[in-house]
């Protein structure tokens, strides 16, 4: 498999889709990701089964505030630098880029540096979705280190972080990210191919692919068209009734109510919004939840519109999509489940993608 001219738009709706939300704009990402295709060729896709055992394997993608990276052109020098820091660090050359975020900007930004650097990237990622901590990855659960993290800003400052554990990783990368702009590109959980086979979500760019082809060949019915093709169910279509915003812990915090149908069937749904859609609710009953995916679709073209986007009266269809399996684990759930966004909450609710009909 190639990412190239023909797909890449696939591709970029898939990520957008399985954003929830999160993950930032895929619009900027897809450009330069479709130019540097265009300047430098294809970008070769690697399964998983075939990376040899001591391939070296960077995960990487952007890190600090979804609004600023939106603001800024990436110059494509960035995976370079991340490369050399990484190959200096660990003694051999890098092999090949994974996406550690399979979601928004996060999914298309290491398509423009494997183009520029002619390395091909693994159809794999470490989240399946968009989440806003570093720890919150597979590979945390795996138990791999996300040190040494190198971040960089493209304009010649790199800074590279040993930290005593993963979660003390995410923090010092967050406060590093403010005196590089705000946001920054970074490489994290560096492993060889044969712990990537075992710590990665596999299949996860073909899967995107997958799914934004499906969603470009519809005209209509979007959402049913999505829960279709990703095992998931439409939970509403109707109009955003009310959107409230509200500050707090870093992440874009506020809530959004959706009235409109299912079926014949009058229905409310309220949606609570941290970065990501996290929960559902509907009649004040839990009916989905994080970790999986609640994707907000918008009715006049099917388009997955991110958290921040969301508006008065728009008309959009909800629909959720079960997570990879290793987060509906126990051990998937204390990194990822509700209670680590601070709900007081168990995982699931009669409307979500795992429950039964």
């Amino acid at each position: 498999m190639r990412l190239d001219a023909d797909n890449i738009e696939d591709f970029a709706l898939g990520c957008a889709i399985l954003s929830a939300g999160g993950g930032g704009d895929t619009a900027i990402g897809l450009a330069m990701a479709r130019h540097a295709i265009e300047s430098h060729g294809p970008v070769d896709v690697v399964a998983v089964a075939d990376l040899g055992p001591d391939a070296l394997v960077m995960p990487c993608g952007l890190i600090g505030s979804p609004t600023v990276a939106q603001e800024r052109i990436w110059s494509g020098v960035e995976g370079g630098r991340l490369a050399s820091a990484v190959a200096r660090l660990h003694g051999a050359p890098v092999d090949v880029l994974m996406c550690y975020e399979i979601a928004g900007a996060n999914g298309l930004l290491p398509v423009l540096w494997a183009a520029r650097l002619g390395t091909p990237l693994l159809d794999a990622d470490g989240m399946g979705r968009a989440f806003p901590e570093m720890q919150q990855q597979t590979m945390h659960v795996a138990g791999v280190a996300a040190s040494p993290v190198v971040l960089t800003d493209g304009r010649d400052n790199d800074i590279v972080l040993h930290a005593a554990d993963n979660p003390a990783a995410e923090r010092l990368a967050r406060s590093c990210t403010a005196a590089l702009g705000g946001t920054c590109a970074g490489a994290l959980y560096v492993m060889p191919g044969r712990v990537a086979q075992a710590a990665a979500i596999t299949g996860s760019v073909s899967r995107a692919v997958a799914m934004g082809r499906a969603m470009r060949a519809r005209r209509s019915g979007w959402p049913a068209a999505l829960a279709e093709e990703a095992g998931g169910r439409v939970l509403i279509e109707g109009r955003i009734v009310e959107l409230e915003w509200t500050g707090g812990a870093g992440f874009a915090r506020g809530h959004a109510v959706v009235d409109g149908t299912l079926g014949r069937e009058l229905r409310r749904l309220r949606l609570e919004l941290q970065n990501e859609v996290l929960i559902a609710l509907e009649d004040g009953e839990v009916i989905a939840t994080v970790p999986d995916i609640i994707a907000v679709l918008g009715l006049v073209n099917g388009s997955p519109i991110g958290t921040e986007r969301l508006q008065y009266g728009q008309r959009v269809g909800v629909v959720t999509l079960p997570a990879p399996e290793v987060w509906r684990s126990a051990e998937g759930l204390a990194v990822v489940g509700p209670r680590s966004f601070g709900y007081d909450l168990d995982y699931g609710g009669p409307g979500s993608a795992h429950a039964g009909p």
